[in-house]
């Protein structure tokens, strides 16, 4: 196919050679040492030790012909028929020299019994051509950064969007003003930074925002909490299993982001009404969205995130993560009273009438119409969820089919659609994407790969637990989002090199780690950022202290389930 594609390509050209004269086009493919595609690289030509000039495919002289995103190229050179003869006897050589940022200069000597004729046209194919990594000055200065955005994103120095913005932006400034003086420094440039961000992931998020924008008009949300408190007439213990289920369940469905924003409010007046701590409440609540989100491609981000780069689609991921979920929300039930079952026994006894016209007013449907065309706009969505791989539909085309018909039936004013969204938190994955790009540039990410490969060795089961038990840990001590970004390509990188991990198992192992990981700590998931937000607004504010006398031991218990579900079923 690659010698088709290269005689086709220099056809024009090949009619024009004299016949002293002839072509000489050598295909083959540049990857790194995981055996992935690296595109961009410079490919030269050397007869002997003088460099050619070669053919572009337009047949302009250049002097280096470039890889493409699978890591192929075609090199086209013009060579006196004397001179092409001896480099397939092998009284002449013929050198491929190959260079790319980051990566070791490799030269391979083109062997001429592989080269056949055609008329005027020589052609050769020299298979995969492998660079080594080199840890240069553009490894340290990316590896810094990140752990700089890293660090003021965990300890809320600056906003997670300004501090991945300005991390991406410094980045690119560095390979623009330093790197074209001090090739050691170059990094990553616009063109291939913007190639990284996953626009799947951005127009899914960008479409639920919009349905969940629209849908929470009718207060939909506000009302099925406080149906929670009605049927369990007002009893703390009742209420408080009921709103796990119902923030779990409803976190699988939406983003559990935004179910954290909508129902927190109504759940602080219902922890009042009750002269309970709300944070007896939202902590169970928020740890039970992240449980609940771990179920779904679209509950929790690092899911999004995961199904996007690994291409897998709704239904694999409630088939895989939802038995595992189940189990792990009956077993946080339980676990909840153990920390809070005290506060719910020093509860009131009765909410006053005041209060509770006051929770009946604020937790109401106010569009019923509107709220029967959101419900079928968002049974349209779950369906094209489910049977999209059988019209390899991406999740994000099937949110995007939902909420565009559900803008185009309901008519809501645009301007206040825009306003619904959250671009803060789109500019953050962006950011984030350019980011992780630039580590894999350099090639940190295939330093971590190549040193949990070397721990695991050809160990399934030793993967599985290094995969769920590192971003677990680093979810915990910063945002579970870049971590799991971070991840995706070490957990590629061991799925295509260890034997057995075809079936996905270390995907999985991936989003369990890290979104159970998230429950640690008040840093550890964009939901508990929120809550916490909102608690404290409240008056009620969540120390780092309280949040993880709960959240680790939950950690730790739905992880070590997590674990043993992985190792008994895969």
């Amino acid at each position: 196919m690659l010698v088709l594609l290269a005689l086709l390509m220099t056809q024009g050209t090949a009619r024009a050679v004299p016949l002293s004269e002839v072509l000489l086009t050598i295909i083959g493919r540049v990857v790194n040492t995981q055996r992935l595609a690296v595109e961009g690289a410079q490919v030269r030509l050397f007869i002997g030790q003088q460099q050619r000039e070669l053919l572009d495919t337009e047949g302009q002289p250049c002097e280096a012909v470039e890889t493409l995103a699978d890591g192929t190229f075609v090199l086209t050179v013009l060579l006196p028929a004397e001179e092409a003869r001896a480099v397939v006897l092998g009284q002449q050589t013929a050198t491929l020299e190959v260079s790319a940022p980051a990566y070791r200069t490799t030269r391979l000597d083109v062997d001429g019994e592989t080269v056949a004729a055609a008329s005027d046209h020589y052609y050769t194919t020299v298979g995969e051509i492998v660079l080594p990594r080199i840890l240069n000055a553009a490894f340290v200065v990316a590896g810094l950064t990140f752990a700089v955005v890293f660090g003021l994103i965990s300890l809320r120095r600056m906003h997670e969007t300004m501090a991945a913005l300005a991390g991406a932006v410094f980045l690119l400034a560095v390979t623009y003003i330093l790197g074209a003086r001090w090739p050691d420094l170059y990094i990553i440039n616009f063109e291939r930074a913007v190639r990284y961000i996953d626009f799947d992931v951005i127009f899914l998020v960008l479409a639920l925002m919009i349905f969940v924008g629209i849908t929470s008009r009718t207060g939909v949300f506000q009302w099925t909490a406080f149906a929670a408190f009605r049927l369990a007439r007002g009893r703390p213990w009742p209420l408080v299993v009921l709103l796990i289920l119902v923030t779990a369940l409803a976190s699988a469905l939406l983003n559990n982001v935004t179910i954290m924003l909508l129902i927190a409010p109504v759940t602080v007046q219902i922890a009042l009404a009750l002269e309970i701590n709300p944070l007896a409440f939202l902590i169970p609540e928020v740890l039970a969205s992240n449980i609940g989100g771990t179920a779904t491609l679209i509950g929790d981000p690092p899911n999004t995130l995961i199904g996007s780069y690994a291409q897998l689609g709704f239904g694999p991921f409630l088939t895989n993560l939802g038995p595992v979920v189940i189990v792990l929300t009956g077993v946080f039930v339980g676990m909840t009273w153990f920390f809070y079952g005290r506060d719910y026994r020093q509860a009131r006894a009765q909410v006053s009438p005041a209060l509770l016209a006051r929770l009946t007013e604020r937790a109401r449907i106010h569009d019923p119409v509107l709220l029967r065309k959101a419900s079928v706009a968002a049974l349209i969505t779950l369906v094209l969820f489910f049977v999209g791989d059988a019209f390899h539909m991406p999740p994000a085309v099937a949110a995007l089919i939902g909420a565009t018909f559900l803008l185009v039936w309901a008519r809501p004013s645009i301007s206040e659609m825009i306003a619904e969204v959250d671009w803060t938190t789109l500019v953050f994955f962006m950011s984030l994407f350019m980011l992780v790009g630039a580590l894999q540039e350099v090639g940190l990410i295939q330093v971590v790969a190549e040193a949990i490969a070397r721990v695991a060795g050809d160990s399934l089961p030793l993967a599985i637990i290094l995969i769920l038990w590192v971003p677990a840990v680093g979810s915990a001590l910063v945002a579970n989002i870049p971590f799991a970004l971070a991840m995706l390509p070490v957990a590629a990188y061991l799925t295509q090199t260890i034997p057995g991990a075809e079936n996905h198992v270390l995907y999985w192992a991936l989003a369990l780690g890290t979104c159970l990981g998230g429950n640690a700590t008040v840093i550890g998931a964009a939901a508990n950022i929120v809550t916490a937000g909102m608690a404290e607004r409240a008056g009620y504010p969540l120390p780092f202290k309280n949040f993880a006398r709960t959240g680790v031991p939950v950690t730790v218990v739905t992880l070590v389930i997590s674990m043993f579900y992985l190792l008994v079923r895969y």
